[in-house]
C-alpha cells in the first residue's frame, strides 16, 4: 500500500510538474500599431465604393496599375503602382488612440482620414469618406 501511495504522489507531482512547463511560454512580443502599419508595402486586394464591390483584377483592368501604398516610421507615405512608376508623397500620422490614419500632402492640399477596421501584419482594411461616397479600402501585404 505504501508503494502504490508513493508512486500516486510521484506521479501527481510529475504531471503538476509537466503542466506547469506547458503552461510557461515565452513572453508574448506586444507589437505596436505603427511596426504593424509600416515599414511594408501594401498592395490593394480590393475596393468597395458606393455599395459596389472592386476586386484587384477588376482595379488592374480599368486603371492598368495595381495601387501600392508604403507608409515609413517617419510620417511620410508614397502611393505608386505596380512598376514604382508615379509615385505620390505625403505625409500620414495616427488619430484618435491609433483607431484612425490622416493621410496628407497627396494631390496639394488634401488629406483623408482613414478609420482601420482591421490591422494585423498582413491585413490593412479601412474606410473614409470620399466626398459623400463612403470608401473602404483592403490592403494585404506585398
Amino acid at each position: 500500500m505504501k508503494t502504490i501511495k508513493s508512486n500516486f504522489v510521484r506521479i501527481i507531482a510529475l504531471g503538476l510538474i509537466l503542466f506547469s512547463i506547458a503552461s510557461c511560454s515565452k513572453d508574448e512580443v506586444v507589437t505596436s500599431k505603427t511596426d504593424l502599419i509600416t515599414g511594408k508595402t501594401w498592395v490593394i486586394q480590393s475596393v468597395n465604393m458606393s455599395g459596389m464591390d472592386f476586386t484587384a483584377a477588376e482595379i488592374i483592368a480599368q486603371e492598368g496599375a495595381e495601387f501600392q501604398m508604403s507608409l515609413k516610421v517617419d510620417g511620410t507615405v508614397t502611393y505608386t503602382d505596380n512598376m514604382g512608376l508615379n509615385p505620390m508623397n505625403g505625409k500620414w500620422q495616427f488619430q484618435v488612440n491609433e483607431t484612425q490614419f490622416k493621410v496628407s500632402g497627396i494631390d496639394g492640399a488634401n488629406s483623408d482620414l482613414n478609420t482601420i477596421t482591421l490591422l494585423t501584419s498582413t491585413d490593412l482594411e479601412f474606410w473614409h469618406m470620399d466626398g459623400s461616397d463612403k470608401m473602404i479600402m483592403h490592403y494585404k501585404t506585398k
